[in-house]
């Protein structure tokens, strides 16, 4: 299990951040990726690489200090603690900033604009980030956004002062300052925000902000010359630079770092590599000091729309199809060395998981020649995947459209209510330890018309009613009862198919030091990179 604490005590959110073994600080680091990323609008960073970037850009009211070994600890970030619970009941929370917090243009950070940046985030056409403090908060009355309502008051959230933040809920939200680490609560100057186009150029209170960005091609990251490491307990600025180069397939990247030659010396490869590429780095020991294999808490799934898929016998039907091999769904994308078959909701690292026997067995249920809309991701190792599953389901009896679309549309589409695809396949993690994070994304109540934590449009009023009793319990008698709604999910809901998990496989060039992989996201962070032997210039 995955090892977490929350450290209140104001002197382990202060800076500098401990130091990295062997680092040195200039030069420029390499990241080597196979796409764009999906938004660099903080509001609307919702999925694991490009929250990973917003290490280096951006800053939160809390932040999960990793260390690189499977523990991490919650600390403050902006603010100075992970929050004062005011009256012991988790219904009030006071959240205090640090001074000498600046933005890359040298203002100074205020509450003020923390409250912008999470009023912004429930503008429909901004809603593709996280929804949990959204959610929260609504339960005090409604809000669209500051461009629909006209104002940055949002109900439940006071800024009692240039420095101070107060949330109240008026129902326990225990979980608050896990929420409040997420890039909802990246500050945003009121003045600055130009809506859905903010992501061009946002103002970074992070170590790096954006030196230039050809999308689709390269990333450059600078550093921000008024971040004060004194204010920050968990990053560093090492390298002078970042170009993160884009489009770069998996095969190919991990390839280039494992040649070892030239800027590719200093090279990340990010992505995961495929099977055949990932067979030839581990048949190489000398690569194991550069090479990452960790375990990661990611689970695909095939996510079942349920607004258009209503009959659940029709749902169980699609489950028993796959569930038949899943193992041909995770050897299409990653190779049976990189993932592990998996029938249950929550991940092993998670607080709540348990085992549970497969509801699914058994081969597969007439699908009666059913059509069903299969949207997919472009690029090979998604399709490979989608490929698969679309010729078990017909093997079963369905007729399957195929559809693809690229990676930046995809979330996108499927956050959407109302769109017209009945699966899709989808990749997550909680978003902090808890199980509360995953379960809570089947809570009907907070479907709207974009950004939709609940993608599989999931209304039973009995299960909302268990979401909202288990989420006011206390961690500790929480867990089993996220573990119970896990199976009641799979085995009479079935709002989704758990395929496998994966463990995250990929090598790094020789001049490579601190880069490792995030025990909760997944994919490697770079806040304690750094470039060995740096070259200048």
């Amino acid at each position: 299990m995955t090892k977490a604490s929350i450290a209140w005590d104001t002197r382990a959110a202060q800076g500098p951040a401990r130091p990295v073994p062997g680092a040195v600080r200039g030069g420029t680091l390499r990241i080597l990726r196979d796409g764009d990323y999906d938004h660099l609008d903080p509001q609307r960073i919702n999925t694991l690489q490009s929250t990973a970037l917003g290490h280096l850009l951006f800053r939160t009211l809390t932040i999960s200090a990793e260390d690189g070994q499977g523990g991490w600890t919650l600390v403050g970030d902006l603010a100075e603690n992970p929050g004062r619970d005011v009256d012991g009941d988790g219904r009030t929370w006071e959240f205090t900033l640090k001074p000498g917090l600046r933005f890359e243009d040298g203002r100074e950070i205020t509450a003020a604009d923390v409250a912008h940046g999470i009023a912004r985030s429930f503008e429909g056409a901004l809603g593709d980030g996280p929804q949990h403090l959204q959610d929260w908060l609504r339960d005090n009355g409604p809000y669209g956004g500051p461009f629909t309502d006209g104002t940055d008051e949002v109900p439940g959230l006071e800024v009692r002062d240039p420095r101070t933040l107060v949330f109240r809920f008026p129902v326990p939200r225990p979980d608050l300052p896990f929420a409040v680490s997420l890039p909802t609560t990246v500050p945003v100057p009121k003045d600055a925000d130009t809506g859905e186009s903010y992501g061009k150029a946002p103002l970074a209170s992070g170590p790096y902000r954006i030196a230039g960005h050809t999308p689709g091609k390269l990333l450059v990251l600078e550093r921000n010359p008024h971040w004060d490491a004194a204010t920050d307990a968990v990053r560093h600025d090492h390298p002078d630079r970042f170009e993160i180069e884009l489009g770069v397939e998996s095969g190919p990247q991990n390839l280039r770092a494992r040649a070892d030659e030239g800027p590719d010396t200093f090279a990340v490869a990010e992505n995961n590599a495929p099977e055949d590429v990932a067979e030839l780095l581990l048949a190489e020991p000398e690569l194991t000091p550069r090479l990452r294999r960790d375990r990661t808490p990611l689970v695909w799934y095939l996510a079942i729309n349920t607004a258009r898929v209503q009959d659940v016998a029709v749902r169980r039907a699609i489950a028993r199809a796959v569930s038949v091999d899943k193992a041909a769904v995770r050897d299409a994308m990653l190779g049976p060395t990189q993932g592990e078959v998996t029938h249950t909701i929550l991940s092993p690292g998670t607080i709540g998981h348990r085992a549970y026997p497969d509801p699914h067995t058994g081969g597969p249920l007439p699908g009666e020649g059913r059509v069903l809309r299969l949207l997919s991701r472009d690029g090979a190792y998604f399709t490979a995947g989608a490929k698969v599953l679309a010729r078990q389901l017909e093997e079963a009896g369905f007729r399957v459209e195929l559809v693809e679309t690229d990676r930046p549309s995809h979330n996108a589409t499927v956050l959407t209510r109302g769109h017209d695809y009945d699966l899709y396949m989808m990749c997550q993690a909680a978003d902090w330890p808890g199980a509360s994070t995953l379960l809570t994304g089947f809570d009907g109540r907070t479907i709207r018309a974009t950004g939709n934590a609940d993608y599989t449009y999931l209304d039973d009023p009995d299960v909302n009613a268990e979401i909202a009793r288990v989420s006011g319990l206390p961690a500790d008698e929480a867990a089993a009862e996220w573990g119970a709604l896990d199976e009641d999910l799979t085995t009479r809901h079935i709002p989704l198919v758990p395929l496998f998990s994966y463990l995250h496989l990929a090598v790094s060039g020789s001049r490579v030091g601190g880069v490792f992989t995030s025990s909760f996201l997944g994919t490697p962070v770079y806040y304690r990179a750094f470039v060995k032997e740096a070259a200048h210039g």
